[in-house]
């Protein structure tokens, strides 16, 4: 993934995370999900940024990748920073909500605006750090990414049912130990949406 390279090589590769259906690739070359085989059919690369003020001092991400070849482009609403490769990718940056704000976007030291979304806090609790083509890549550990997609699922639209199948393919792979850590440390709400997915899909943690 040529726009790891990118981050790796700006020293800040690890401040993000990884978060988006490409981590899936990862949990299959990581071997952290023994006999998983991913299902990648998009074309969308989301990051988490993990702190806003880090690094110290900033890099410019965006001016960096437009100097490699990438087409960048801000949101003409939410000034959210998009990046295009020629391989037709598009990367995005996104940050967690907290508390009341109501803030669409926030701008990042990495040089970049940054989506801001809530229940983010379900993946960075639960960060793993894999290897991969001799860089140390961030990404949620499975149970996490799971447990998230299923507490966003009903604010997924058109993407509802393609998570839905995500979680699916890889819930026999997961680890239920875990799985029981990560929905005990979501909020009551959290919790809710989890119950009401399970549920719907007549699965169980045993």
């Amino acid at each position: 993934m040529r726009f790891l390279r990118l981050l790796d090589g700006l020293g800040c590769l690890r401040h993000v995370m990884l978060i988006g259906s490409w981590a899936e690739l990862l949990y299959e070359r990581a071997g952290l999900l023994e006999g998983f085989e991913p299902s990648i059919k998009t074309m969308d690369i989301d990051f988490l940024v993990r702190n806003m003020r880090r690094p110290v001092p900033e890099v410019q991400v965006a001016a960096e990748a437009r100097g490699q070849g990438y087409l960048v482009e801000s949101d003409r609403i939410t000034d959210v920073t998009k990046l295009y490769s020629t391989e037709g990718l598009e990367i995005e940056f996104l940050i967690g909500k907290v508390g009341a704000g109501l803030e669409a976007s926030l701008r990042t030291n990495l040089g970049v605006t940054a989506q801001s979304l809530r229940h983010m806090e379900v993946l960075a609790r639960h960060m793993v750090t894999v290897p991969y083509e001799g860089m140390a890549v961030n990404i949620p550990a499975p149970e996490a990414y799971v447990v998230h997609k299923m507490v966003v699922n009903k604010e997924r639209g058109r993407k509802q049912e393609k998570d839905a199948q995500a979680i699916l393919r890889m819930w026999p792979f997961l680890d239920t130990g875990v799985l029981g850590e990560v929905i005990a440390g979501l909020t009551r709400k959290e919790r809710s949406r989890v119950t009401s997915f399970l549920e719907a899909h007549g699965l169980r943690i045993s």
